[in-house]
């Protein structure tokens, strides 16, 4: 006589011949969730490696988890196509074999490691946007060591109560299976999956809600803001689909089929993945988008110039600028990209890069001996016929380094040009001075 895995509900009988397939959400899910992982993935990576060329720790988290998630995603696609999918008094019991029972095993163990790499890369996606506040730091590591010590004891716990003890072939795969601790409502693995999920969901909450009161302090854009709203968006799903796995899964315990009630609660534990991959990745994504479709601005062309990856291969391509080309055709400085903040004071002393320098003012005089300090009309009269009959230097050279405009400054003060400057000046005022004084103007009312 043939039995069945379990022993199906009152007024229901066991359907060997033709069981009912229920795998069909996670068969529709699964490929979904697959390209959308991948394509996330590689936006992140390109955006990383090419657009930005930076790499950085988070990085091979990431990577690692999206590697765990592939391989989940595709486990999940094998176990159904089994005797999983189908109701557990559908399934004889000798029909099932032990790498059945080790997939369904290996599955719920794996949940643990995933779950938990999942909520840090979610952690660390926010915790790089506002890293400067202190107490949204703190809540971040506090997020981070209290999700991983519930999710590995939900691995331990598990892997206790449902691994075989005396044996490693079928019959000992099956006992474990059947055991009291792992199977039963009111064993210690279904408590703890029960309490795993609630604490899942709500770990989804805690992420959503943390960063909201930070969100008015950004100076954001029209189209930012835009995708701002976006990752809410699909964190607000990525919550439903935490909270209707708990409830799935809570259900799923209260009766007596281990594989068919387990289906979706399965394929929402593929959507959450996917969703939770694709919201740490939709920044890198729009940013790879938009290195292939928006002109891009360097020393080689212009506001007008679009990127020459977008032209058709088989038209001709126009002939791009050299930099000195450019430099030389291009004397507006508006149309050089210009990023550097504006200073509110100023240093003199310090060239601006976008200040043209200038030649240092030519003075007639030269004169490099200190004044005497005239002591009558004739020595005063001699020092004056001396800076006179001076040569005026040559004009100096026009500098081509932005450097030389120290010259405009302070050196223009203490430079001999300027000292020979002052003394002409002091002495053309004593001059008129002696000319205006009484004994002058007497000899000018004698004549």
């Amino acid at each position: 006589m043939e039995l069945p895995l379990r022993l199906p509900p009152p007024g229901v009988s066991a359907n060997f011949d033709n069981p009912e397939f229920l795998g069909t959400p996670v068969i529709v899910v699964a490929p979904i969730a697959l390209f959308l992982i991948i394509f996330s993935a590689a936006g992140r990576v390109y955006s990383r490696v090419i657009v930005f060329g930076k790499w950085r720790f988070e990085e091979y988290i990431f990577c690692l988890t999206c590697a765990l998630c592939v391989a989940v995603t595709c486990f999940s696609i094998a176990i159904v196509e089994g005797p999983n999918g189908h109701h557990s008094w559908d399934i004889v019991r000798t029909e099932v074999s032990k790498s059945d029972v080790q997939s369904l095993m290996s599955f719920w163990i794996t949940l643990g490691p995933v779950f938990w790499l999942l909520k840090l890369n979610l952690f660390m996606f926010i915790l790089n946007i506002f890293d400067n506040v202190r107490w949204f730091k703190s809540c971040v590591y506090v997020g981070i060591i209290i999700t991983g010590i519930i999710f590995s004891s939900y691995t331990i716990v598990i892997t206790m109560s449902c691994t075989p003890r005396n044996g490693t072939d079928t019959i000992n795969y099956l006992q474990a299976l059947n055991r009291a601790q792992c199977t039963s409502p009111n064993g210690a693995n279904a408590i703890m999956a029960n309490l795993t999920t609630a604490f899942n969901a709500a770990a989804n909450v805690y992420i959503l809600l943390l960063p909201f009161p930070l969100i008015s302090t950004l100076r954001l854009t029209t189209l930012q803001k835009r995708g701002v709203y976006g990752i809410y968006g699909a964190g607000i799903i990525l919550c439903i689909c935490s909270l209707l796995g708990a409830i799935y899964r809570v259900k799923s315990w209260q009766t007596n089929d281990l594989t068919g009630a387990q289906i979706p609660h399965t394929a929402l534990i593929i959507t959450e993945i996917a969703l939770s991959i694709t919201i740490t990745c939709i920044p890198s994504v729009y940013e790879t988008i938009c290195h292939f479709t928006k002109p891009d601005i360097d020393d080689r062309t212009t506001l007008a110039t679009p990127k020459l990856q977008l032209l058709n291969s088989g038209r001709s391509t126009p002939q791009v600028e050299s930099r000195a080309t450019w430099r030389k055709t291009h004397r507006d400085i508006e149309e050089i990209p210009y990023r550097e903040k504006p200073t509110s004071h100023p240093d003199p002393t310090v060239p601006h890069t976008r200040m043209k320098a200038l030649p240092t003012t030519p003075f007639p005089l030269h004169y490099d001996s200190k004044p005497c300090s005239p002591t009558s009309e004739t020595s005063s009269k001699t020092d004056l016929s001396l800076i006179l009959s001076q040569p005026s230097p040559a004009t100096p050279k026009t500098p081509h380094s932005p450097g030389s405009v120290h010259s405009m400054h302070l050196p223009i003060m203490l430079s001999p040009h300027a000292r020979t400057f002052e003394r002409r000046k002091s002495m053309q005022s004593m001059d008129l001075e002696i000319m205006l004084s009484p004994r002058a103007m007497d000899q000018v009312f004698l004549r």
